[in-house]
């Protein structure tokens, strides 16, 4: 047993298995609530905790899914590129949008960390929460933040995101594919982008040039926010 869970294996079969029965439950259900990545990260929780599995012996096979994360945000490049002529019509907007959507993120939680009286660390931890997570990781680092913290955050603003957004659009009459996929890959990276694909194609390119375009500014703030509060 103890050989079984010091095998990398473990840990990687225990995400993908646990990742497919979920989004396999989504898809027969019909419930769009079901993420499977929040409840495979409540299920695997459930398990290391109640087999008393230490997370070390997880987390082994558990960072082979995480080295993919880089690719697999390179890889949205592709149908980005099969719509390279609504990228270049529309490039003023989606810049802006990006541009002020990146800044607004940044902002509301330095201006909400303070209203509520948290903490800097807690601030700077949270401040990364509109980007993808390997930039997050990054701009974590760069504000002397906790990772871990940065991370959940990432993943909840996501999930909020994703399930949040149809209704947003159809409150304020939001019909434009362009318009959709900006303010998802804006606000809700990579799980926003796996929504915008769901409304259509378009939608879905557009969400995956954002979150590229978020995350270089989104950085650039932060380098340059860090650089006046850590001088």
């Amino acid at each position: 047993m103890i050989e079984l869970l010091s095998n990398p294996i473990f840990g990687l079969f225990l995400t993908l298995i646990c990742g497919s029965f979920f989004w396999w439950l989504q898809g027969i259900s019909k419930f769009t609530w079901i993420s499977p990545l929040l409840f495979s990260i409540a299920l695997i929780i459930i398990l290391l905790q109640g087999l008393n599995i230490p997370y070390e012996a997880y987390k082994q096979g558990a960072d082979l899914v995480h080295n993919f994360l880089g690719p697999i945000t390179v890889i949205l490049a592709v149908p980005l590129y099969e719509h390279r002529e609504d990228l270049m019509q529309h490039k003023a907007a989606i810049f802006v949008g990006t541009f002020a959507g990146s800044f607004s993120a940044l902002f509301s939680v330095f201006v909400l960390g303070h209203l509520f009286g948290l903490s800097d660390l807690f601030i700077h931890s949270l401040m990364p929460k509109s980007v993808t997570t390997p930039i997050g990781i990054s701009a974590s680092e760069i504000l002397h933040g906790i990772i871990g913290l940065s991370i959940v955050s990432i993943i909840i603003t996501g999930l909020l995101g994703a399930f949040i957004a149809p209704m947003v659009f159809k409150i304020f009459k939001i019909n434009s594919p362009i318009a959709q996929g900006v303010a998802l890959g804006t606000t809700a990276h990579v799980i926003g982008t796996s929504k915008a694909y769901e409304l259509c194609r378009i939608c879905g390119a557009m969400s995956g040039l954002s979150i590229g375009l978020a995350g270089i500014i989104s950085i650039l703030w932060i380098v340059l926010y860090s650089s006046i509060v850590f001088s």
